[in-house]
């Protein structure tokens, strides 16, 4: 049986992938160098943290969490979850007013939440799930994962 948790794993690297390219573009905005295409970066990756991560997201809180049940601690998880929609809504404002300040600091602190965010879940979380739930369990969450 494949470890479902390998697809939340291997989601999380491409979400750390585009974290790195909205840090870039918010430090270059930092920088003072010229805004567009570093707004069109942060703008590309709003995208991606708006589809991609969100569906992430929605899967862990309809499929993993319930699972786990009161075994684990995914309230925290749930609340950084709702932390980063805010903070996505904060960078769609400051990138609608093409305000190069504001979308730098947003991103920076969805930049900070999310690598923190997707360590714990990569370090403490996943290998507590996998100890939790055993093969039983881990069968349920791909099928879960499929439906």
């Amino acid at each position: 049986m494949i470890d479902p948790l390998s697809r939340f794993e291997a989601e999380h690297e491409e979400a750390l992938d585009a974290l790195a390219r909205l840090e870039t573009a918010a430090l270059g905005l930092r920088r003072g160098e010229p805004a567009g295409p570093h707004l069109a970066g942060a703008h590309a990756i709003h995208s991606i943290l708006t589809t991609a991560v969100k569906a992430h997201n929605e899967a862990e809180e309809r499929a993993l969490f319930p699972l786990l049940g009161g075994e684990a601690p995914t309230a925290v998880f749930v609340e950084e979850h709702t932390t980063l929609r805010d903070l996505e809504r904060r960078l769609e404002r400051a990138l609608a007013a093409g305000d190069a300040g504001r979308v730098a600091t947003a991103a920076l602190l969805i930049v900070d939440l999310l690598r923190a965010h997707i360590a714990r879940e990569n370090e403490v979380l996943f290998p507590m799930a996998r100890e939790l739930l055993g093969a039983a369990g881990l069968a349920e969450l791909a099928r879960r994962l499929s439906a």
